[in-house]
């Protein structure tokens, strides 16, 4: 127990001890395996405005900046361009998962060094991006989906353990929902955010993008029209403070996990924010539940559907899901849930594919029909 709790009262007492063993508590570091593959390429996109004005000779130093403290370490143009050169080298290490830990550590330092270089480098998906970072620096996230793994195995070395203490994925997960709670209540409170005028103000100065695209006048009309800013501004308002909330609780989180990537889908297309949707999709991925292969697919391994699902599972299941059994010929397709509940036919594909991250998004709406409803039930 924490030293600073034990003079406390017992009920104190007992919420810091659950709460001990909770950060401590062993789980499976599999969505931040995933989660460093994916942000790999994040930080690339992250560097290439940096690196592509290096191969013109311009780094941030050729125009207005202004450092953060006149203490803060400033290295000469050529070996600045190195060190991002070297950031982007260890990004896609990290990605790949080659000496993951040393790797992963790089990256974090570079992309803080250069964030803190200069005021006008500071943007909040950056400093998200930072977090991220720092979390998959110290979390053990190279033991799978990793060049180091697959090094191992070839080597016969015995595989590392694949669970470790789950703090860092539950402060990253607060994090991510901390996000869209402090936006969610910052734009509420601002009568000019909740009032629908921020929106309006923007869409109208690119009122000439939007005329340029092939969309109908109506459309135009009314993306440029006050009262529609009115109402959709709320509606924002309220998708992030939902978003923010239905992450905690199985019941709503399927639904906020899809009701986010339609969020991030939607700002993407309708504002600059840079590399802050890509790494906001890519950490959805934590939310899944922290335990591996406790559901099972079994399939017919005579029928072609059913093995062409297996392969498609096997190719897709990033986080680890599902085993994936041979049943005897003739056997229709099923799922068994970690519960227990079966499910079988039309339905158990669309839960299969609900679960996968790549096909999740496009069939998680399909579990809401009343014939896969019912096979759940009747499971």
């Amino acid at each position: 127990m924490n030293p600073a709790a034990v003079g406390a009262p017992p009920r104190v007492r007992g919420l810091v001890a659950r709460f001990d063993d909770l950060l401590g508590r062993r789980v499976s570091m599999r969505a931040l395996a995933l989660l460093r593959v994916l942000a790999g390429p994040v930080v690339l996109l992250h560097l290439q405005p940096f690196l592509s004005d290096s191969l013109h000779g311009r780094i941030y130093q050729d125009a207005f900046y202004e450092p953060y403290a006149s203490w803060y370490p400033q290295l000469p143009g050529d070996v600045y361009v190195g060190v991002l050169w070297l950031g982007a080298a260890a990004a896609l290490a990290m990605a790949l998962g080659f000496l993951t830990r040393p790797a992963t550590a790089t990256t974090f330092v570079i992309v803080t060094y250069n964030l803190f270089l200069s005021t006008t480098h500071f943007h909040n998906n950056r400093a998200y991006l930072v977090i991220v970072l720092g979390l998959l620096a110290v979390a053990p996230c190279g033991r799978e989906l990793s060049v180091d793994a697959w090094l191992r195995r070839r080597s016969g070395r015995p595989a590392g353990d694949l669970s470790a203490p789950g703090w860092p994925l539950w402060l990253l997960r607060f994090e991510c929902a901390a996000i869209y709670g402090a936006s969610g209540l910052s734009k509420l409170v601002d009568p000019d955010w909740f009032g629908g005028t921020v929106t309006w103000q923007r869409v109208g100065r690119a009122r000439d993008q939007l005329e340029a695209w092939p969309l109908p006048d109506w459309v135009v009309s009314t993306l440029t029209d006050r009262s529609f800013h009115v109402a959709a501004a709320k509606f924002v308002v309220l998708t992030e403070l939902f978003i923010a909330v239905g992450l905690w609780w199985r019941g709503s989180r399927y639904a906020a996990v899809w009701v986010a990537v339609a969020f991030h889908l939607g700002i993407q297309g309708s504002a600059s924010v840079q590399v802050f949707s890509f790494l906001a999709i890519s950490v959805l991925v934590i939310w899944a539940v922290p335990s591996t292969r406790d559901r099972v697919l079994r399939i017919d391994p005579t029928a072609g559907p059913h093995r062409r699902l297996g392969a498609l599972v096997r190719a897709l299941d990033w986080l680890a899901r599902f085993r994936v059994e041979p049943a005897r010929p003739g056997s229709r397709l099923e799922i068994v849930d970690r519960d227990g509940t079966k499910i079988g036919g039309a339905p158990a594909v669309a839960f299969t594919l609900s679960r996968l991250p790549l096909t999740a998004w496009f069939t998680l709406p399909v579990l809401l029909l009343p014939a896969v409803r019912r096979a759940r039930r009747a499971g």
